[in-house]
């Protein structure tokens, strides 16, 4: 069973994220797994059907550095295919969340 790091969905406070695909509809929290950009993700709270499991990967966007959290697959792998933004943020107080932002997550499917 994969293991990661508990953080928070920051949803917007006028309704839950847009989208009907998106596992943040029904869901307020998400298990950071490591992945190969943040290796050293601690490796504490166990995936559940409450808390799925998604990666941040890091992306070249016109030559900067921006970070994404997309759904992990079984594996731990990214599931970035046809995935955009849904409107959502992930982030902990946690000082072993890898980002010292909110970052976007990519978990809407048109």
């Amino acid at each position: 069973m994969k293991q990661g790091l508990t953080v928070e969905i920051l949803k917007k406070s006028y309704g839950s994220c847009d989208g009907k695909a998106n596992f943040s509809k029904r869901v307020d929290k998400v298990v950071l797994l490591p992945s190969p950009d943040f290796p050293d993700v601690p490796e504490i709270f166990p995936v559940t059907d409450d808390a799925p499991a998604v990666v941040i990967v890091k992306r070249q966007v016109f030559g900067r550095e921006y970070l994404t959290a997309y759904p992990a697959d079984k594996d731990g792998k990214p599931d970035t295919d046809g995935r955009s933004m849904g409107g959502c943020f992930i982030h902990a107080c946690d000082s072993r969340f890898p980002a010292e932002y909110p970052v976007p997550l990519h978990d809407r499917l048109e």
